[in-house]
């Protein structure tokens, strides 16, 4: 065994004779240099020991607990240790419980530190075993693990308080160096949007025009991929507004397959006109992917507010976009996303029965929404609706002829054919209820309004972070350990594996009977006993490919218990690969979705650049001096590119082209729309 490194600490924090193997330690422990822990390391005190293997755990990622204690018979200490916090194993549970089980931590985990403590009261390092068998927290994640949460010091509480939210960046920049250097706080982010100040709004409550480009500058100003757009009328008065910012962008990137476009806030006379996208992400919760000021809310604004969006996204077409039931609205989609189907909100439908007519009795409302909600056929539908006809005489009721007309956007029968997320589900709606009854309050003014969108923001990816951090560190408690609820639990977030684990739990309740063959093709019947949710599923042995008649997997992204059935009586035990939507798993952010394998964001930087070198050109125009700057700027710019791309490989080069050629219609799009109305002059 290598003997002890000594550590001499001055009296500045300063090392003193320090080996080259111990790093540099300050006087609480503190690992500036990044180093890992050794055998033979000394320290001076307990706490010198602990916040040294601590700080080294935060930056692998994992938390801390407090092991075995050894005193000696005049009560020092002579041995301590200190272990992952996934070490041990729960106890074994009894068979019939009442609550439900909590999420597994404890994967018997060997990784520790052990120190020895001298005569000397010296903190010797005496033995370290660094093999994890649990993933590690990311950076973004690890001070969320027990052992890193610490509470907001008062030094930086007041710096939060007094500065400015947008325009002054000292006391942001700040917290931002803290937190990239280690010496961060390790508080919650949910105390961040504590951080955002009044005083701004306060002061600007007059003036919200300038208040909004103010805030919109401010916020470019500060994140590089931050996106906004304005639409002018004739007399150059602002109309329309549009904004996201890079995290927004990001979310769409990976969850844009679904999008909810929301005027709810906007349709009180007293309320500010704000419309959200809004999305659900692998958690099966709110994202917010951008957000708008309609002043004027024709189809033309509609228009232009689509396209600013899908520029703003790079191109990206939303699979389905859902939406309240307005013939302008509905002509914007089919102008503007030829690419994606167009559905009804069925939140908005609810929501309309009840405000415009409230005399229908709660029976109705129930059957109305089992209608909506429930899995059913066309011909099951068709006699529900007709049954709602007669049994509330609403043949006089223009509203529900106009609703039927269009069925196909909104009925249950007719959404097999394209992916809805969870926007299709009760779930769904009260989620919107809370979004909009808890987070965006009615009748605020503009600069209030602005500030409370902010903390929203901020709020709902602070959720998102916590959930990644419980899905990667908490093993759900399975019904039981058979294959395929093992490989779904591994890689499903924690809350799809749980719909996953009822859809299992739903299929051992059916019957399943062949009634037809078509080579390597069977069709199966799948019902209960009580002859409700049946459905007519087609399996192929040859690839394991199964379909239902209910399209749960085509609109939602998890299979149903009428396929999960036909796949157990055929002795499929694991779950076939394709049936694992990557937009559910813990792993969905992971790589770049245009190509995976692609550095992150090339799409966006790509779409971004584009705009820039349109705004500049579109600016030198009106000079023949201006361009020739610019054109021989150009020439500098693609000698050195030329060399960049000369030393990527082939490969490399043919990926990379794969995203540019999926987002060049952006760059006509843009030259286009910067004659109409955008303003990119902070750009």
């Amino acid at each position: 065994m290598d003997g002890p490194v000594k550590c001499a600490w001055a009296t500045d924090g300063s090392v003193e004779g320090t080996s080259p193997t111990a790093g540099s330690l300050g006087s609480d422990g503190n690992a500036n240099s990044g180093v890992d822990p050794k055998v033979g390391m000394t320290f001076h005190s307990e706490d010198q020991a602990y916040n040294f293997y601590n700080k080294y755990a935060k930056r692998k990622g994992f938390s801390v607990r407090k092991d075995h204690l050894s005193r000696r018979s005049d009560g020092r200490i002579r041995y301590r240790h200190y272990v992952c916090s996934n070490e041990g194993s729960r106890k074994e549970q009894p068979a019939i419980m009442t609550k439900r089980s909590r999420p597994i931590e404890r994967t018997n985990c060997m990784a520790r530190i052990e120190f020895k403590v001298n005569n000397e009261n010296l903190w010797i390092v005496n033995r370290f075993i660094d093999d994890h068998n649990h993933p590690l927290a990311s950076p973004s994640n690890s001070h969320m693990l027990r052992s890193h949460r610490k509470k907001l010091p008062v030094q930086r509480a007041n710096i939060c308080r007094s500065g400015i939210c947008f325009g002054t960046q000292n006391s942001q920049n700040n917290i931002q160096a803290e937190a990239k250097s280690g010496e961060d706080a390790g508080f919650l982010l949910k105390n961040q949007s504590n951080c955002l100040s009044m005083k701004r709004m306060k002061d600007l409550e007059t003036g919200d025009t300038q208040f909004l480009l103010d805030f919109l500058k401010s916020k470019q100003s500060e994140d590089p991929l931050f996106f906004y757009a304005i639409q002018l009328d004739e007399k150059e008065r602002l109309t329309n507004c549009f904004w996201a910012d890079m995290q927004s962008i990001s979310d769409y990137a990976y969850f844009g397959d679904a999008v909810s476009f929301d005027t709810t806030y906007g349709t009180s006379d007293n309320g500010i006109p704000f419309a959200p996208f809004i999305g659900t992400n692998h958690h099966k919760q709110v994202v917010i992917f951008g957000a708008s000021l309609l002043l004027d809310e024709t189809v033309e604004s509609f228009i232009w507010l689509f396209r600013t969006f899908l520029l703003a996204m790079s191109g990206k077409q939303p699979k389905t976009i859902f939406t309240d039931m307005r013939a302008a609205i509905s002509e914007a989609i089919a102008m503007t996303m030829s690419n994606t189907c167009h559905r009804l909100c069925l939140w908005h439908l609810l929501r309309s029965a009840s405000t415009h007519f409230p005399y229908l009795d709660i029976r109705f409302q129930h059957e109305f929404e089992n209608l909506i909600y429930g899995g059913v056929s066309e011909d099951d539908f068709y006699k529900g609706w007709n049954s709602l006809f007669s049994n509330y005489d609403l043949t006089s009721i223009s509203w529900f002829e106009d609703l039927y007309s269009v069925r196909g956007k909104w009925g249950s029968a007719y959404l097999g054919n394209s992916f809805a997320a969870t926007m299709v589900t009760r779930q769904w709606s009260e989620d919107m209820d809370n979004l909009f009854k808890y987070h965006f309050i009615r009748n605020l003014p503009l600069t209030k309004f602005i500030f409370q969108y902010l903390k929203t923001l901020t709020q709902l990816r602070e959720r998102e972070i916590l959930e990644d951090y419980e899905s990667i560190q908490c093993k759900p408690v399975l019904f039981v350990d058979i294959p395929m609820l093992i490989e779904a639990a591994e890689s499903y977030t924690r809350t799809v594996y749980a719909d996953f684990e009822q859809e299992y739990k739903n299929q051992l309740t059916c019957l399943c009977e062949p009634v037809g063959v078509d080579g390597m093709q069977v069709t199966f019947r799948v019902y209960t006993p009580q002859k409700q949710c049946s459905g007519l599923v087609q399996f192929n042995s040859s690839d394991t490919t199964v379909t239902c008649s209910c399209r749960k997997f085509e609109s939602m992204g998890i299979l149903c218990m009428h396929a999960l059935k036909v796949l157990n009586n055929n002795n499929i035990l694991t779950l076939p690969s394709k049936y694992i939507l990557k937009r559910w798993t813990r792993s969905a952010k992971d790589g770049s979705v245009s190509n995976p394998g692609s550095p992150p964001y090339l799409a966006m930087r790509y779409s971004q650049v584009c705009r820039k070198a349109l705004a500049v050109s579109l600016k030198g125009a009106v000079s023949k001096d201006a361009l020739d700057i610019l054109e021989n700027g150009l020439d500098k710019i693609i000698s050195q590119m030329g060399n960049v791309l000369h030393d990527a490989t082939s490969s490399r080069r043919a990926n990379n082209m794969d995203i540019i050629q999926g987002a060049q219609e952006n760059a006509l799009e843009a030259a286009e729309m910067c004659t109409n109305g955008f303003d990119f002059s902070a750009r």
